[in-house]
């Protein structure tokens, strides 16, 4: 009788310990299972990740391209003396135009990081990354402050001045972005009026210019964050 009891115990502890594998290997399949797919969704959007920012890159490149022309035009004007005429050449009316009415502004746009923002930083598994990408859009709206106040200085202040001055159409011609559909008889005039260099033209090419030195000091930490998160994107997606 004993000797039947103790097989009983013995059988129901072996069917125990059977159960209790079996539960725990089901469990763990099933986290196998879950991770597997947080890792496709992880990898879905660091693909898309890693697309937005290569595009970003290149209209970074662009824009800060831009504002160094812009402040490279500040510093030509800023060697002429006063009482000189400008040149009126294509590339001295293009310098105008850069100065004086025309202001570029960074637009990343939302893509992939709207993603990230809305429930997928929790895919995001490199700790690092996840912070790079959560400081982007501060990063972005410094840049994009400095750019407000360009847009600012040439909507009251630049703008204005130079069409109290002289007629836009030559300048406007010069920037070939904005030049479509000017007449000719506005955009090459018979006879232009001389745009002369006096202490009025000057304080705006220092305002211009101290404006234009701050914006592309907020390019620099833009444009490190991108190549930074493009080379961790990288090496997330060849795991």
């Amino acid at each position: 009788m004993a000797k039947t009891q103790n097989i009983a115990w013995k059988r129901l502890s072996i069917e125990a310990v059977a159960i209790v594998g079996s539960i725990l290997l089901a469990f763990a399949i099933d986290a196998w299972w879950e991770e597997r797919g947080e890792r496709k969704s992880e990898i879905v959007l660091l693909e898309r990740l890693r697309a937005d920012f290569i595009e970003i890159q290149a209209a970074l490149i662009l824009v800060e391209d831009e504002h160094r022309e812009a402040r490279d035009a500040c510093i030509f004007f800023m060697n002429i003396a006063v009482g000189e005429a400008l040149p009126a050449t294509a590339e001295v009316d293009r310098m105008v135009a850069l100065v004086f009415l025309a202001s570029r502004t960074f637009n990343p746009g939302s893509g992939a990081i709207a993603s990230f923002h809305s429930g997928g930083a929790r895919l995001v598994g490199n700790k690092s990354l996840a912070d790079k990408l959560l400081s982007w859009s501060g990063l972005v709206e410094e840049l994009q402050e400095e750019e407000a106040n360009l847009q600012k200085g040439v909507t009251e202040r630049w703008a204005p001045f130079i069409a109290s001055r002289v007629s836009l159409g030559p300048y406007i011609a010069g920037a070939g972005e904005i030049n479509q559909g000017v007449p000719e008889h506005l955009s090459r005039p018979t006879i232009r009026q001389p745009l002369t260099v006096d202490d009025e033209f000057v304080n705006h090419v220092l305002d211009r210019f101290k404006w234009q030195q701050l914006a592309l000091r907020d390019i620099e930490p833009v444009h490190y964050a991108v190549e930074e998160i493009l080379s961790m994107l990288e090496k997330e997606l060849s795991k």
